[in-house]
């Protein structure tokens, strides 16, 4: 997974987020590739707890500040891929038993739950707030 200027929203403060998203993803891609996930997963798990709560609030504040019209749809978004990411969390902790829980498996589906969601949300739905902002501007 890599980033790329056309997925870019416009909003450097997201632009700058996604960009670390991307990061994280493709060391966990790396690590699937190497066979060496089942100690980068629990990483990337805590990344991604933290990052959805901080990222997702700013886009929401960013939202609310600038009266966007799509405010509710992008909400429901962002609570889909939470609930999705908590089925994900529930299964790190049976795993292993160990301080980098983790399998192959798991690291695999993780990987298709974000990158596919990203991909879809920032190139679509990301966007039309980048684009609203932009016009809102002019």
């Amino acid at each position: 997974m890599k980033w790329t200027e056309d997925l870019s929203v416009g909003v450097e403060k997201i632009d700058n987020q996604h960009k670390e998203l991307f990061s994280r993803i493709t060391d966990l891609v790396d690590a699937i590739r190497r066979h060496t996930c089942k100690y980068k997963i629990g990483d990337v798990v805590g990344f991604l707890d933290e990052y959805i709560v901080f990222h997702f609030g700013e886009e929401e504040r960013l939202m609310r500040e600038h009266g966007y019209p799509g405010y509710e749809q992008h909400i429901k978004q962002h609570e889909r891929f939470m609930a999705n990411f908590g089925e994900l969390k529930k299964v790190l902790p049976k795993l292993e038993g160990g301080t980098k829980p983790g399998s192959y498996d798991l690291s695999v589906e993780t990987n298709q739950v974000v990158v596919d969601w990203i991909l879809d949300h920032i190139a679509n739905v990301d966007k039309r707030f980048g684009e609203f902002l932009k016009d809102k501007k002019q």
